[in-house]
């Protein structure tokens, strides 16, 4: 059974808060911007831009199934 554009959405969003959350974490206990904490960065922007598409998607599904 396929899921919905808003499940994922919200798993993508989920993760990446959750990522932003450890690069903040990283950056706090090693005092400055590591390789680890930019990497983690990058995922955490490329999980929201996947989840911003899927939320517009979302959008587009719900405003064809009106017509």
């Amino acid at each position: 059974m396929r899921k919905s554009p808003m499940f994922w959405a919200v798993l993508y969003f989920s993760i990446a808060t959750m990522f932003v959350f450890l690069a903040t974490q990283q950056n706090a206990r090693t005092d400055g911007w590591d390789f680890l904490t930019i990497i983690l960065i990058v995922v955490a922007t490329i999980d929201y831009v996947i989840a911003f598409r899927f939320f517009g998607m979302a959008r587009r599904v719900k405003k064809n199934e009106k017509k």
